[in-house]
């Protein structure tokens, strides 16, 4: 059986961050696996037309791998994949990826201090540390309607976007209309016969305002490295003290949600969809979207926005409440994704058979969203409580990575790592009582809640809150074995 010191699972952000700092640290015997073809995570998959990040590209990418020819303030997915694809090159790293090979669960292997990873299709693999980087964002979410199945024209989720795909002149129906939909929305209208557009509920969209660099910016950029880092310092600012303020205190999000919702009724043709766009829950509640022409294409004449009650999906298009028929010949479910499902997505089997799976049946939480108790040498980049509302995952990614390989560090060259219980569950109080002022725990139904109100996705603070949290290794939370 092969052996590693550590195998990372997933080869997005989180794990070509790992890739590098493990390199870096003279760590040789690592490997990063990932089920997909190619490198990339989130980027890899979802190829989808428009597909865009919310994040401001000099942000959302590494420190320690900045690129100065991002071409937009906000870059495209095929933008980002490249970047992505050009880390691993340029840190020299490419040839740890183990690609198209996936994990099918890990045990822990009480003799070896270990644990055993079985691999599909291959044999399984020892290794002495286990990096979960596979992220919230890679197992789509099917809505659960009626006839769904039954469709006999094209169908497919955003995430499994066909990129033979030719939307010219078909009849699209787009189910969902959150940060994905509106992406693919104004796209797929350019040329499609017609799109309804499916809403089951208002969203706070606030303009993009998205730029090109030019040129000459980005000569400047490449030549004053400093000019580069004080525009990326300058974006991470005023999410931390503009975006993140205004999230959560109530004055502010009443301000911004008036002057949002201004915004669309300017931008919006139509007076009679006004109401159907204006959400009735608090700014921010549910997560706040940015885009620069989806309202723009509610306004064509081949595009309606259809908030009635769906009743079922028929072979011919979808079916609504009232009887109606609106016909399709192709849906696109643009319903995001499973988030509480990826949480345990990976069986893994610790000291005495303990599955996290079970461990995790009631309530989701880990130590600094990196460790579980019970669950010694196993780390995750991504885990409980770390998703962001008003900052860059990237930044949260490689704050997480620095902890994991301190911790790795203090296990030692054959020893074990373990976060107290007594530890974990301090954390998590303190955490989950920060999180109860905040807007996201003001009572709209959104990913970040579960139905019981409890938020498991969410970190309270802002990048700089995080930053402080992950800085230094407190080994009076930690049983060193």
């Amino acid at each position: 059986m092969e052996t590693l010191h550590t195998l990372v699972i997933g080869a997005g952000f989180a794990g070509i961050c790992a890739a590098v700092k493990l390199d870096q640290a003279g760590i040789a015997d690592f490997a990063v696996i990932d089920k997909n073809g190619g490198i990339g995570g989130t980027w890899y998959a979802n190829i989808y037309p428009g597909a865009t990040c919310d994040v401001a590209s000099h942000f959302y990418s590494f420190s320690f791998a900045p690129n100065p020819d991002w071409s937009q303030l906000y870059s495209p997915q095929p933008e980002i994949r490249a970047y992505m694809e050009d880390v691993v090159d340029r840190f020299g790293v490419r040839d740890r990826f183990r690609l198209g090979q996936e994990v099918a669960g890990a045990t822990w292997d009480t003799d070896r201090r270990g644990w055993v990873v079985d691999i599909s299709g291959r044999d399984p693999v020892f290794a002495r540390f286990l990096v979960n980087a596979m992220g919230l964002l890679h197992r789509p979410a099917w809505p659960d309607i009626p006839g769904r199945d039954s469709f006999r024209g094209k169908a497919m989720h955003t995430a499994l976007w066909d990129a033979a795909y030719d939307p010219a002149g078909r009849r699209i129906a787009v189910i969902g209309s959150a940060a994905s939909a509106i992406q693919v929305i104004p796209q797929v209208a350019k040329t499609a016969a017609h799109v309804d557009v499916y809403q089951r509920t208002a969203n706070y969209i606030a303009p993009r305002m998205d730029q090109s660099y030019s040129d000459e910016a980005r000569a400047l950029f490449a030549k004053h490295p400093e000019t580069r880092e004080a525009h990326r310092q300058e974006i991470m600012e005023r999410m931390d003290t503009e975006v993140y303020p205004t999230l959560m205190d109530p004055a502010r999000r009443h301000l911004r949600a008036a002057e949002v919702n201004a915004a669309m009724r300017e931008a919006v043709t139509d007076p009679s969809l006004h109401a159907k766009l204006t959400p009735d829950y608090e700014f921010g509640c549910k997560r706040v979207l940015i885009s620069d022409d989806f309202y723009d294409a509610l306004n064509r004449d081949n595009v309606d926005l259809v908030t009635d009650p769906i009743a079922r999906i028929t072979p011919e298009g979808v079916e609504m409440a009232d009887g109606t028929l609106r016909a399709a010949d192709t849906l696109v479910f643009a319903t995001g994704f499973d988030i509480r499902s990826q949480y345990t997505a990976l069986d893994l089997a610790g000291p005495g058979g303990q599955r996290l799976g079970v461990h995790w049946s009631d309530r989701v939480e880990a130590y600094k969203g990196v460790m579980v108790a019970g669950f010694p040498n196993y780390f995750m980049s991504t885990g409980p409580n770390t998703g962001v509302g008003t900052t860059s995952i990237v930044h949260m990614i490689e704050q997480a990575t620095g902890w994991i390989l301190m911790a790795m560090e203090a296990a030692g060259p054959t020893g074990t790592v373990d976060v107290l219980p007594t530890a974990q569950s301090a954390y998590n109080d303190r955490i989950h009582h920060d999180l109860s002022g905040t807007v996201w725990a003001t009572g709209c139904h959104s990913w970040y809640r579960r139905p019981d109100g409890r938020i498991e996705t969410l970190y309270p603070g802002n990048a700089a809150d995080f930053t402080r949290e992950m800085e230094t290794l407190d080994r009076a939370d930690l049983h060193l074995g």
